[in-house]
């Protein structure tokens, strides 16, 4: 069965990316299915980033290919690219605009040439606001924010922005304790609502493994280990690929996988 790009999976094959000398991915399968979150995960350099840039199509591989449904991503124009996958990256331009403004840009793709935002779409906006706590400010400028406020409005920037693919670089990077289990809540909320796929790049083992369907482990440029959070996060695997000691235990309320840090190894 030939599935709707509307909620199709996006799919990596064989991947490679060089980044001058440094082979940043080698070779790299990689699926996100629509109504499921896959984390990716990995020490500094592990090719996190890159995978989804390329994912994103704003990083053209070297050799495979990437696709959305039965659709070759690169065979899609930068307008239908957008409307389909949002890209949330790491660090974001902090530039004058006001929340709001910085949010109504996801409606971009939607818009006609020279066309302007309307009723529906700031309706949109201040929604996707609400979610992420952010409406508050919106007449703020992005600039006068801090980088956890900041963060949160680029997450509402993507809800709005209503595509099916939602990939996000570190989200949590900047936020408090408490906003870090709300960004991925509302991402669970969002698959719930539209059946989206989403893939996120964490540093943090303990978001990784409560609210991830999956895993992927990244090592110098390749997947060392994918599967279910318990698959992945084993004292094993975060020694080889990590280089620390660890203890791992399910969490008696959410049956999760929780790491516990002991040392280098």
């Amino acid at each position: 069965m030939v599935i709707s790009t509307e909620s199709a999976p996006i799919v990596a094959e064989n991947v490679c990316v060089r980044l001058g000398e440094t082979q940043a991915l080698d070779a790299v399968s990689f699926e996100a299915k629509p109504g499921e979150i896959v984390g990716i995960i990995g020490p500094n350099g592990a090719g996190k980033s890159t995978l989804l840039r390329v994912l994103a199509g704003l990083t053209r591989p070297d050799e495979g290919s990437v696709r959305l449904g039965e659709t070759q991503l690169l065979g899609m124009n930068a307008g239908e690219r957008a409307r389909r996958i949002a890209y949330m990256p790491q660090h974001d331009a902090n530039h004058a605009f006001t929340a709001l403004e910085t949010v109504l840009m996801g409606r971009y793709p939607h818009l006609g040439r020279f066309e302007l935002e309307g009723r529906g779409d700031r309706k949109m906006a201040r929604a996707a606001m609400e979610r992420t706590d952010t409406v508050r400010f919106e007449n703020r400028q992005l600039d006068r924010l801090s980088g956890g406020e900041r963060q949160r409005v680029v997450m509402a920037r993507s809800l709005v922005q209503q595509a099916s693919v939602i990939l996000l670089d570190e989200p949590s990077s900047s936020l408090d304790l408490r906003y870090r289990l709300s960004i991925m809540e509302t991402l669970k909320q969002e698959i719930e609502l539209r059946q989206v796929a989403v893939v996120v790049a964490l540093h943090d083992v303990f978001l990784a493994g409560r609210y991830c369907d999956r895993l992927a482990l990244m090592s110098e440029g390749i997947i060392d280990t994918i599967g279910e959070p318990a698959d992945v996060l084993t004292t094993e695997n975060l020694r080889r690929v990590f280089g620390v000691e660890t203890t791992v235990q399910r969490d008696p309320k959410t049956g999760s996988p929780q790491v516990w840090l002991v040392g280098p190894t």
